[in-house]
């Protein structure tokens, strides 16, 4: 779970994703369902999510959190 002042952590390394701030996401649908819900910090935890993904064709698209 987030601490406050921040948005999100990755789904990767756990890492926070801060307000305002630069996110990934996945192309794929079943990963971005509200019950899955994954969002990574950088292109580097996007990629090592896609060994345990087996998606057949995946990208990852660049966001921005909201505003704290």
């Amino acid at each position: 779970m987030a601490e406050p002042g921040q948005w999100k952590v990755c789904s990767a390394c756990r890492k926070p994703i801060g307000f305002e701030t630069v996110y990934f996401v996945c192309s794929v649908s079943t990963c971005n369902r509200k019950r899955t819900a994954l969002f990574f910090c950088t292109v580097d935890c996007w990629d090592a999510h896609l060994a345990t993904a087996r998606h057949r064709d995946a990208w990852c698209t660049e966001k921005t959190s909201p505003a704290g």
